[in-house]
C-alpha cells in the first residue's frame, strides 16, 4: 500500500515539546516505520525547519509541500484546494490525517484520527474563529473518511452522539506512553525556578478554561489552610482565556503558593513529575489524557476528574473528583495526603496500568485500519 500521513502537527524533536497531537503523530510514525517494512509511507510536512531525518528508510518518502518556506499562516485556498492536488500526484491508497481534518477538495480514500470533540461539548472553551472548523471541515471529514480512529471509547461515543456515525466505522486505538523510568536527568540543567521545595502538587497542560484550573486553585486554597507546607505548580503554556487563572491566584493571595512555571521541556517535565507529591488534573473534558498516563508510568499518585475518558484510562487507580465541585476537588487533595496506604497502592498499580499503553500496539492496530480500507 501507498500510505500518506499528514505530518503538519508533528512533534519537532529538535526544538522542544509540543502538546497532544504532536506527540501522537511523532510516536505513531516512529513505531509504524519500526514494525512495517512492506508498505510505502509518504510523510507530508509543511514547515521546512522541521527535519525528520530519523524517519529516512527505504520505504519512506518525505515530502515538503511547495511554496511554504517563508510563510506564516497557511491560506485557506492552499490547504483545501492546492494541497489535495499535490496529494493526488502520489496516487495514495490511503491518506491519514492524525489531526481531524481532510482537505475539502480531497476525495480519495482517507482515515482521520479524532482526539476529542470538546468544541461540541462547550464552544466557550475555544476561540470564536474556529466556527468554520466546527461547522464545516470537521463534519465534512467525519462523513468522508472511510475509517475513523478514536483514541478512547469516550471519544467513540461522542462521535456516535454528535454525528450519528455508525459504530463499525470507528476503531478505538489507545495512544501509548513513553517509559520515563530509565531516563537519567541532568539536574544541573534544570532551571532554578523549577526546583521548588517539596511537597507540591503538579499540573501539566495548557492553561485554559477546559482544564478547570480556577476551581483547582480555589480547592487548593482551602486545602493549604491546613497544609501550609504544600505548593501547587502549574506547568504549561497559556492558552485561550487564561486570565482568570492568574486573577484567582491574585484574589486569593496565593502568589507564593501557586507557581506558574510556563512551558517546560521533556526533561523538566520528568523532573517535576518525579518530585511531585501527586499529579492533579481536574479537567472538564479529555478525549484521552496523556499526562495522566505519563504520571502513572512514573508511579505518581493522581487526583483527577470522574468524567469523559478519564475513568476509562485510570480504571480504579486515581482519586476521582467531581470537577465542577470545588469541595470535591479539595476533599480529593485531603484524601491523597492522609492515606499513605492509598498512595502506595496508586504508585504500584499505576505503573502496571501504564505498561498496557504502548506506541507499538497503537501502530500495529493502525496498520490494520489501513489494510481494512477498501
Amino acid at each position: 500500500m501507498r500510505i500518506g500521513i499528514d505530518c503538519r502537527r508533528i512533534l519537532d524533536i529538535n526544538h522542544g515539546e509540543n502538546a497532544g497531537v504532536g506527540h501522537y503523530v511523532y510516536y505513531l510514525i516512529k513505531n509504524l516505520l519500526k514494525i512495517d517494512k512492506e508498505n510505502e509511507y509518504y510523510l507530508f510536512l509543511y514547515d521546512h525547519k522541521i527535519k525528520v531525518n530519523e524517519f529516512q528508510q527505504e520505504n519512506v518518502k518525505i515530502i515538503y509541500f511547495p511554496g511554504l518556506e517563508n510563510i506564516g499562516k497557511i491560506p485557506f485556498f492552499y490547504r483545501h484546494w492546492f494541497l489535495p492536488h499535490v496529494l493526488k500526484l502520489y496516487k495514495l491508497d490511503v491518506y491519514h490525517n492524525p489531526a481531524n481534518i481532510i482537505p475539502l477538495c480531497y476525495f480519495r480514500k482517507s482515515v482521520i484520527t479524532i482526539h476529542d470533540l470538546a468544541i461540541y461539548k462547550n464552544a466557550d472553551w475555544f476561540p470564536d474563529h474556529q466556527y468554520f472548523t466546527k461547522s464545516v471541515t470537521i463534519p465534512f471529514s467525519i462523513r468522508k473518511a472511510k475509517k475513523i480512529i478514536a483514541v478512547s471509547e469516550s471519544t467513540k461515543n461522542d462521535l456516535i452522539k454528535f454525528f450519528k456515525v455508525k459504530p463499525g466505522k470507528i476503531e478505538v486505538i489507545y495512544e501509548g506512553v513513553e517509559d520515563f523510568n530509565q531516563l537519567v536527568i541532568d539536574e544541573t540543567k534544570i532551571k532554578p525556578e523549577l526546583k521548588v521545595a517539596k511537597p507540591y502538587f503538579l499540573y501539566l497542560g495548557t492553561l485554559e478554561p477546559r482544564k478547570n484550573l480556577v476551581r483547582l486553585i480555589e480547592a487548593f486554597n482551602e486545602f493549604q489552610k491546613e497544609n501550609k507546607d504544600f505548593k501547587l505548580i502549574l506547568a504549561g503554556k497559556t492558552g485561550w482565556k487564561y486570565e482568570p487563572i492568574f486573577e484567582t491566584i491574585s484574589r486569593l493571595k496565593l502568589q507564593n503558593k501557586v507557581i506558574s512555571v510556563g512551558y517546560i521541556n521533556k526533561e523538566e517535565k520528568i523532573y517535576l513529575l518525579r518530585n511531585s507529591f501527586a499529579f492533579v488534573f481536574p479537567s472538564l473534558y479529555e478525549g484521552f489524557g496523556l499526562p495522566i498516563l505519563e504520571a502513572m508510568n512514573l508511579g505518581v499518585p493522581i487526583v483527577t476528574s470522574n468524567i469523559a475518558s478519564i475513568p476509562e484510562l485510570v480504571i480504579d487507580n486515581a482519586v476521582l473528583a467531581d470537577p465542577y465541585s470545588v469541595g470535591s476537588i479539595r476533599d480529593a487533595l485531603f484524601r491523597i495526603t492522609k492515606d499513605n496506604q492509598l498512595r502506595e497502592k496508586l504508585t504500584k498499580k499505576g505503573r502496571g496500568i501504564a505498561q498496557n499503553f504502548t506506541w507499538e500496539n497503537c501502530a500495529k492496530k493502525t496498520i490494520e485500519v489501513y489494510k481494512s480500507i477498501k
